[in-house]
Formats: structure tokens, sequence, C-alpha cells
């Protein structure tokens, strides 16, 4: 993907790829926000270093559905649609992302067949949804769990 210099590795900057698109690296310090669940920025995030959580927010709270690593990619549901961030992510570890800017995204994605265009939101559309459900079953069995240890007179 970027030119990767082992030199400047781990550090912040900007990068050329092998086809001469600058993109930006970043640098996150462990539990740094990179953006939250309902934020209007759309840029995708591919993982060079470090661990990345995915937290869902169900019930006022937050339940983590992923962890990232090398070479995981991010935002990109945002950068192919526009709409807001669906997730909140944190940097579990200090960490390096290779930021694509949104309208990157839009080029590549302007020059694909229109089958494989429409394959793309439909993939995006229907991991949209299984997020939702699964934020929301882990959050039941959260509410159950804790309900048999309070019956049990069971706690932790």
């Amino acid at each position: 993907m970027a030119g990767n210099d082992p030199e400047h590795a781990g550090e912040a900057g900007t990068i050329r790829t092998k086809t001469g698109e600058l993109l930006t690296r970043d640098v996150f310090e462990k539990d740094k926000i990179i953006f939250r669940e309902g934020q209007d920025s759309t840029d995708a995030f591919v993982v060079e270093s470090g661990k990345i959580g995915v937290f869902k927010t169900a019930d006022g709270k937050p339940v983590r559905l992923a962890v990232l690593e090398k070479g995981a990619m991010f935002g990109e549901m945002a950068a192919v649609t526009g709409e807001k961030r669906s997730a909140t992510m944190i940097a579990l570890e200090q960490s390096v992302v290779v930021r694509i800017s949104r309208a990157m995204v839009q080029q590549k994605i302007a020059v694909c067949d229109p089958f494989i265009k429409a394959l793309i939101h439909i993939l995006i559309n229907n991991l949209s949804r299984v997020n939702e459900r699964y934020a929301t079953q882990n959050k039941m069995a959260d509410k159950l769990l804790h309900e048999l240890k309070a019956s049990t007179g069971k706690t932790e």
C-alpha cells in the first residue's frame, strides 16, 4: 500500500504511495479517541501498527465490537457513504494509522464497474445492520448475566 520506509516507520507525517498519491500517517497514544460514533468525519484509516478498539454504544454504554491490528482498515463505511461514524475508535496501545481521504476513496470507487459499486454499498449496509445487532445482543447478554448473578446472590 504505502511506500514503507523503515527508517520513518511509526512517525507521524506524509507518505507517498507507489502510484504517487500522498497519504497522512498519524500516531495515536494509548486511550486516544480517533473518532466518535456519530461524528461527521469521513476519512478511512489503515492500521500500520498497534491495536485499535471498535466500540458501539448500546443503552448508553460502550460495547466492544472488535480489536483491529496491522493491515486492518476502519472508517471505510463513512468514507464510502458520507454518513456519520457508526462506531467509536480508540487506540488500545500506541498505534500508527495511515489516513485515506474520502475524496481518494470516492475517486477509486468512481472508476469501478457499476456492479462492484452496488456490491460495495450492499456490503456496507449489511455490515452496519450486523454491527447494530451485535451491540444490542451483547448488551442483552450482559443484562441477563447480571440478573442471573443477582438472583443467585453472586457478585464479582
